[in-house]
This record gives structure tokens, C-alpha cells and sequence, in this order.
């Protein structure tokens, strides 16, 4: 029986097996709706999951393609300028395009972009300053450090940039010295006196600056000179308008004669700017009379940038507040125009008086490479000059002095500052003053005969001709009158091959600060660094007003008149050899705290 049975089910499983294969019967092999769907919505999600990583694996890709192809055509680049320096180098009549003048449609030349385009390139002496390269559907910004950052992505801060180094100095506690302003997170400015605004000095581009305010997000700062610059007349009739003020005296000398002085290095890192050209006056109604700006690379400080620097009613005593007279960029009224008094105030007067003139500009970020940003020690960059060949326009050189009036202190050094350059000499006026005053002469008209020569060609024989110019050069002795445009004296001339400051020229106002009041307290220079400080407060100029008064350079960073027959200051301007005379440097950084050496 046991038998039986178990033959029995094997015989039922037989049958239930065999039903699983045949048509029609219990069973079949089909997936069901319901498996089906499972199936789906787990291919549904291994889809969902995998795709993204797909896409972000092919992203990565193009990202990496394109920073390799960017660096590729910098690399390119950068070996296309080299070899063509090298070209120049062994002949100069070579034509480069590694120029501040390069621009997009020069790239191709250089180097194979492949599908890559060039939306922006700055070249600035022998570096790229601004790069920008779209490649695949990514835009990429050369940074400081010499890599890339892609499309909306910031530069990491270079920890030499000048904005790093000054943002060191912030603290959300400060209500004096850099201080952010209340509408814009990004902009940061200075506030307070010189002790409390110690450590903002720039030196750049042959001038000692000072930083007035940055931004940030542009990676820009805006400076103004710590010296007058030069000292002239603002205008002939005050500006009521742009087109009035882009015709103005002040105007011309800031955006011709100054903006040309500048290396051409410099000038690539210089932005435009808008400047508050409008009236001020001494209400609230006749301040809003009239809202003028105009866009330039250089201009002058406003008048509620002087008041901010101070208690925001006034800038006296501020690190802005030099005890100089020097113009500002707005009007009073129609007949006069805004200036800070050298007391500290802010005050107005006929555009005919001679004030001196201190120039703002705003630059690109800039890479420091040494100083800590006082008076004595400025922050710098690394752009030194090699000989008085490519010296820049207001650097400092040392000159060897072997005369016996003790005209240059002790150490027997002159110290000389590049006024401007010529083809085959340089212009350099003497930091300082003769050790002693001078009559002018016996009448305005001057000449080579006059007494003002006396103390002139005593000092100039002292000067080696290894290092002097020993031709005569012009020197432009011409008259200037009250609201005359600075270019009017250069109507007549003298030949010498030693002279005075012309007005109008570089360094032709109060640069050295003679001292006000006469208590010998300087304001704005480092004593140390001029020659004879206090042998007067004020110095003769080349030009006369009129046929009986002499222009002379005041104490207060004026320009007055003076009888011939009164004594004043002597301030010495000679030649020195350039071109293919040029003199090496052996020395130096071309500062007033440490000028250059000649060979």
C-alpha cells in the first residue's frame, strides 16, 4: 500500500509539472501586469539616479577640456610675446603685438584657439593683465595667480593684492581709519586724521599716492595724490556745464599733460572714473542747483569726498587736509570754484588764482611687493626702472654733488626728480632748495645774466658732466597772468643748460613742502628727503606777471607775484644724459626715502 500511493502522487506531480508547458492548462511561463510595472519603476529609477551622474560625469568633462584649453592658449600666448621680445630686443625696428595696444583680433596670430574665442586680453608691459576665453559654454577669467576662474566664480584673493593687504586693517568696530560704507558692503574708505590714517600710502608710477576708498567686487581703488602735483589756474571762466569743464585749464593738465607722463604700463591699469564736476554752494538749495559728473581717467577730489574724510561737515585736519591751497572738482558759483584752503576749510575764489592740483584716479587691484604703507615706507610694486632711459616721469635719482657750498648736505648727493623725458636727456628739478635765497634780478625779464644765475651756475658746476647734459635746452620763460592757461608761457623762451620751474610743469608747486605755518612742521613729505627744507617758504619760478612781478611758488601751495628784488628760494632744474648716453641704476627704488644710484 505504500508502494501505491507514492506512485500515485508521483505520477499527480507528473501531471502537475507537465501542465506548466502545455496550452490551456493552470499554468504559464507569461510575467504578469503587475511584475511588468515593478520592472519599469525599477528601471524608472536607476534612470533617475544614473543620468544625472551621467551628465555631471560629461559636464566634468567639458569643464576640464575647457580650463585645459584655456591654459593652453595662455600658455601660447605667453610663448608668442616671449619669442617676440627676444625679436625686438635684437632688432628694434621689429613691430610686436604684445602691446598695451593688443587686442582680440591679434590672438589668432599667435596661438591655434581651436573652438575656443578670446572676449577680452590686456596686455600691460611684458604680462597679460585681463584674459577672458569662452570655451565649451564656459567663460573663463584668468586670475592673479595665474589660473582660471570659471564663469561667475570669483578669483581667490591674491594674499599680496594692495585690497588684501588694507582689508587687514578693517574691523566692524572702526569709526575712524578704513571704515565700510553704509549702502554698499563692497566699498570701503578712510577716515580720520594722519595718525589715525597712517598705513594708506601707495607709491605707483613715479608719485606717492593715497588711497581714498576700494571696492571689493570690481577688485578697484581710487587714489589721490598725497602731493601737489603742479600749481595753475582752473580755468578761464568757470564751468557750467561738461563740455565747459573737459575745456578748462585743469582739465587739459590732468587728461594731456599728466595722463601723458605716465608709463604706459601704469596707464593700462587706470580706469575710467566719474567725477562730480557740479556746483556746491552753501545751502542745501544751491547745492542740488545743478548735478554735473563727467567721465575721465583723471580727475580732482570732490567736495563731499573732502568732508568725508573728516567728520562729514568738514575734512579739516584730515588725512586729506595737506595745509596747501589745492583745487577741487566743483564750482561755487559762477564766478567761482571750490578749493581747500591751507588751513584745512573748505573755501572758493576767482578761477585766476594759482592753487595747486592733486590728481585722482582709479586702478585695477595691484600685486605688492614690498612696504608697509606709511610715509616712509609706501607700499609698492615690483616695476623698478634700470637706467634715465626708462626712468618714469617722478622718480627720485641720486646724483653725485663735488661743490663746496654744501648745496647737498654733507653726503655730498643731490637729490633730483624726473620733471620729464626727452630723446636724448632727462629733466630733473632738485628736491629741495639751494642752501640759500636769491635775488631774482634787476627787472622780470630774465636772462642768463641775471643775479638768479649767480647761485645757478655755482650749483650746476658742481654736477659731473658723466652724469650732465652739458647742452642748452629750452626753458620757457614766458608771462603768466591771471586765468592764462598753463601753456601760455611756453610763447618765449631762454637757452641753458640749467633753469628754473616753469609753471605748469611737473613739480612746479609746493611738492616739497616748504613749511606753514614757519615753524618748520612738515605736513605731507618725510623731511628727511628734501634737500635744505628750511632755507625759505617759497622759491622763484621761470615766469614773470607783467613787466615788473616775478611768479614764486608760496608756502601755502599758491602762486603769487614778487617784486625781482626780493629774495626767495632758489629750486635748481639741470639735464641728465638719456637716450644712448643713458646712466645705469646700481641701486635703489626710485623713492624719495630711497632714489636711485647712478653707475
Amino acid at each position: 500500500m505504500y508502494t501505491f500511493y507514492r506512485k500515485v502522487d508521483e505520477v499527480n506531480m507528473i501531471k502537475l509539472t507537465n501542465s506548466k508547458t502545455g496550452g490551456g492548462h493552470l499554468l504559464n511561463n507569461a510575467f504578469t501586469l503587475i511584475e511588468l510595472l515593478a520592472v519599469i519603476i525599477i528601471l524608472a529609477i536607476v534612470a533617475l539616479i544614473a543620468t544625472p551622474i551621467i551628465l555631471d560625469v560629461v559636464e566634468d568633462a567639458r569643464i576640464s577640456a575647457g580650463k585645459s584649453e584655456a591654459q593652453m592658449i595662455l600658455g601660447g600666448i605667453n610663448n608668442y610675446c616671449a619669442t617676440e621680445d627676444v625679436k625686438y630686443q635684437m632688432d628694434n625696428s621689429y613691430t610686436k603685438i604684445c602691446t598695451t595696444d593688443m587686442d582680440v583680433d591679434d590672438v589668432p596670430t599667435m596661438v591655434n584657439l581651436g573652438n575656443a574665442t578670446i572676449d577680452k586680453i590686456v596686455y600691460n608691459g611684458s604680462k597679460l593683465t585681463e584674459l577672458i576665453i569662452e570655451s565649451n559654454n564656459h567663460k573663463f577669467t584668468l586670475c592673479a595667480s595665474g589660473q582660471f576662474a570659471m564663469d561667475d566664480e570669483k578669483c581667490p584673493r591674491d594674499p599680496n593684492s594692495l585690497i588684501t593687504k588694507l582689508l587687514a586693517q578693517y574691523s566692524e568696530d572702526n569709526t575712524t581709519g578704513l571704515v565700510k560704507d553704509s549702502t554698499n558692503e563692497n566699498l570701503y574708505y578712510y577716515k580720520g586724521t594722519n595718525e589715525q590714517v597712517a598705513n594708506n600710502f601707495l607709491w605707483y608710477g613715479g608719485h606717492q599716492w593715497r588711497v581714498l576708498e576700494f571696492d571689493t567686487s570690481a577688485n578697484t581703488l581710487t587714489l589721490i595724490t598725497q602731493q601737489p602735483l603742479t600749481v595753475i589756474a582752473s580755468t578761464n571762466t568757470v564751468w557750467e556745464n561738461e563740455e565747459a569743464y573737459n575745456n578748462s585749464y585743469i582739465n587739459q593738465w590732468l587728461n594731456d599733460y599728466f595722463w601723458n607722463s605716465l608709463d604706459s604700463g601704469i596707464q593700462a591699469t587706470v580706469q575710467d572714473s566719474i567725477f562730480n564736476i557740479g556746483i556746491y554752494g552753501e545751502t542745501s538749495e544751491e547745492q542740488n542747483v545743478s548735478e554735473i559728473t563727467t567721465t575721465k581717467k583723471v580727475g580732482l577730489l570732490d567736495v563731499e569726498q573732502y568732508k568725508r574724510a573728516g567728520d562729514g561737515t568738514t575734512g579739516q585736519d584730515s588725512f586729506l587736509d595737506i595745509k596747501d591751497n589745492f583745487w577741487l572738482g566743483n564750482r561755487y558759483s559762477s564766478s567761482d570754484v571750490r578749493y581747500v584752503h591751507y588751513n584745512g576749510n573748505l573755501d572758493s575764489n576767482s578761477p585766476g588764482y594759482a592753487y595747486g592740483v592733486r590728481a585722482v584716479i582709479k586702478i585695477s587691484d595691484l600685486t605688492i611687493t614690498g612696504g608697509n604703507g606709511t610715509l616712509t615706507s609706501n607700499y609698492q610694486v615690483a616695476n623698478k626702472s634700470t637706467n634715465t632711459d626708462n626712468v618714469q616721469v617722478g622718480e627720485y635719482i641720486n646724483v653725485p654733488y663735488s661743490g663746496n657750498d654744501n648745496a647737498c648736505g654733507s653726503d655730498n648727493v643731490c637729490t633730483f626728480r624726473v620733471v620729464s623725458k626727452d630723446e636724448d636727456c632727462i629733466k630733473v628739478v632738485l628736491n629741495g632748495l639751494l642752501p640759500t635765497g636769491s635775488k631774482y634780478g634787476s627787472s622780470a625779464t630774465i636772462s642768463t645774466s641775471h643775479t638768479i644765475y649767480t647761485p645757478l651756475n655755482t650749483f650746476v658746476e658742481g654736477i659731473s658732466d658723466t652724469y650732465r647734459y652739458t647742452g642748452n635746452k629750452k626753458f620757457y620763460i614766458g608771462d603768466y597772468p591771471g586765468r592764462a592757461n598753463y601753456k601760455d608761457v611756453q610763447d618765449e623762451t631762454l637757452e641753458s643748460s640749467i633753469g628754473l620751474p616753469t609753471v605748469g610743469e611737473m613739480f612746479s608747486g609746493n611738492d616739497i613742502d616748504m613749511a606753514y605755518p614757519t615753524d618748520g612742521a612738515k605736513i605731507f613729505v618725510d623731511v628727511n628727503t628734501i634737500e635744505n627744507p628750511t632755507a625759505s617758504t617759497s622759491y622763484w619760478t621761470m615766469n614773470i606777471d607783467g613787466s615788473y612781478y616775478v611768479r614764486f611758488v608760496s608756502n601755502a601751495g599758491g602762486l603769487s607775484i614778487i617784486s625781482p628784488v626780493d629774495t626767495s628760494g632758489v629750486r635748481a632744474v639741470i639735464y641728465l644724459k638719456s637716450g644712448t648716453s643713458a646712466i645705469t641704476f646700481t641701486g635703489g627704488e626710485g623713492t624719495p626715502n630711497s632714489p636711485y644710484v647712478l653707475q
